[in-house]
């Protein structure tokens, strides 16, 4: 992830935080310090799971979504 894709995820975070909140004044540091240990938690556990799950073990499925049988 660069570095501008970070940042934008921060700032994304970081509004719906003080959204949540009620808009409240005075708290941009708090929010922006919040949402970016959560983004960085996300990012390290999706690296985790992505490392222990690929590749698949398992071949593609060939059943339908509907989940008929062919």
């Amino acid at each position: 992830m660069s570095d501008t894709d970070l940042h934008k995820r921060i700032q994304e975070r970081a509004y719906a935080i003080w959204q949540a909140e009620g808009c409240p004044d005075g708290r941009a540091a708090a929010h922006w310090d919040l949402a970016r240990r959560l983004v960085e938690e996300r990012e390290a556990y999706l690296d985790e799971e992505g490392a222990e799950s690929f590749p698949a073990s398992d071949p593609p499925s060939h059943v339908p979504i509907t989940g008929d049988r062919l």
